[in-house]
């Protein structure tokens, strides 16, 4: 491939230049020299090789003083997603870029959801990394919220993950004799126990890729159907997501279906968001539920 060669610090540069010209349609030398710390000649040199290597992408305005984007604009850079955009919006609405550090020129009017949880200590996150890295075990007090319990747990932990909403530790608990997901920001007391001789049985549920097959409620017009298929980007009116069985729960809630809802013994086929399981036997018993 032609690009493969240019250095990661040239192509940041050139992925901004091909972000201003997709979401902007103009691009110059100062918001290049103020964005990366760079120098004006540096700017001008990464503007113009640039124009060397994608000549149809822009050309220079004399009137304007600057590149516009050119009508058949097409990244080779970024992907060109309405996601690569709204990313830089939410990385500052949520306090992890100041308004000069993301790449949108003029940042529009916005407002996003942000979820009200306990934050997670970070002596607990950086002892949990620790026992995943080392093997060892550690001893918590956890609040659940399903159990009374209070009594210390022994755990194995080996991964953490998002439900889209809170992180969680997956461990092995000793005292059950099983995996499972605990809440990071549920855990009260954290202690590490150097134990790594135990034989841990294998964690089928995460290491198993099950199908999440997804379709457009039967019960809509096909004008709706539709709508949703290209919202989804759907291939043939199908949504297939591959995933951890570990992780299926949580993707049904994420796309609106509730698995605690039971209709004749199996999840109530029916999502908040107008999609229906299409495998619904096979992710039904997949779920795994525990008495």
């Amino acid at each position: 491939m032609k690009h493969e060669s240019i250095k990661p610090s040239q192509r940041k540069r050139y992925e901004f230049i091909e972000f201003q010209l997709m979401w902007g349609g103009t691009v110059g030398r100062k918001i290049l020299t103020e964005k990366f710390e760079i120098s004006p000649q540096q700017a001008t040199l990464d503007l113009t090789s640039y124009l060397d290597l994608e000549p149809k992408n822009m050309a220079y305005d004399p009137r304007q003083r600057t590149y516009i984007a050119r009508s058949g604009f097409c990244p080779a850079f970024v992907k060109g997603e309405a996601t690569e955009y709204l990313q830089h919006l939410e990385m500052l609405h949520h306090g992890y870029r100041a308004p000069d550090e993301i790449w949108p020129a003029n940042i529009p009017e916005f407002d996003a959801v942000a979820a009200s949880t306990r934050k997670t200590d970070p002596a607990t996150l950086k002892a949990v990394l620790r026992a995943i890295r080392d093997r060892h075990c550690v001893e918590v007090l956890y609040v659940s919220l399903s159990s009374e319990s209070e009594s210390p747990r022994c755990l194995y932990p080996h991964a953490i993950a998002s439900d889209g909403h809170r992180w969680h530790m997956r461990a092995f608990d000793r005292d059950k004799n099983r995996y499972s997901d605990f809440v990071l920001s549920r855990i009260e007391k954290i202690t590490t126990k150097k134990d790594n001789d135990q034989e841990l049985p294998e964690d089928k549920e995460w290491s198993k890729i099950v199908d999440l097959r997804l379709q457009p409620d039967p019960t809509l017009g096909d004008r709706q159907r539709e709508r949703l298929e290209i919202e989804y980007n759907m291939s043939d009116g199908d949504l297939l997501l591959e995933v951890r069985q570990a992780m299926l729960f949580y993707y049904l809630r994420f796309y609106g279906f509730n698995p605690h809802d039971i209709e004749e013994g199996m999840i109530r086929n029916k999502s908040s968001f107008s999609l229906s399981i299409k495998n619904l036997e096979e992710v039904d018993e997949c779920i795994g539920r525990r008495s």
